[in-house]
């Protein structure tokens, strides 16, 4: 099953950006995303760790630490706990198959390109292209 962590990170803080100055609960954060407000206290209380969120003055006034403009995947993907790899290998394989004792350190190495390659252009997109996108998204389809 694939791990939802980065996607749910990038959506708390666009929710948060795309109602910037209204009171927010995380229950309400959580219906959007289909989950648990304590899934989602979880999530704002490591992003106030990372200074993405800013401290706040009450449950409800939630407000990014940074411009949408200046935070970018790549610094919300290195808020995930462990910073997961987006790709790992089996290292449970036979070492008497010349297949299973070279499969490991193979992929190690092409996955480490991969995992750069993506940190790399996460580096390029910002929050305020994800909350673009949204805005784009409510503007062209019909309610």
């Amino acid at each position: 099953m694939a791990n939802t962590q980065f996607s749910d990170t990038i959506h708390v803080l666009t929710y948060i950006a795309y109602f910037q100055g209204q009171k927010m609960t995380s229950p309400e954060i959580a219906s959007s995303l289909e989950t648990s407000p304590s899934l989602i206290r979880k999530i704002m209380a490591t992003l106030k760790k990372n200074n993405l969120l800013a401290p706040t003055h009450g449950p409800t006034q939630l407000a990014l630490a940074r411009d949408p403009a200046e935070i970018t995947l790549q610094d919300i993907y290195h808020t995930l706990p462990g910073t997961p790899l987006l790709l790992n290998v089996d290292q449970h394989t036979s070492q008497k198959c010349p297949v299973g004792v070279a499969m490991p350190q193979t992929l190690d190495h092409y996955y480490h390109e991969i995992q750069a390659a993506a940190e790399a252009q996460m580096a390029k997109i910002t929050l305020q292209d994800i909350l673009n996108d949204v805005n784009l998204h409510q503007a062209t389809t019909p309610h």
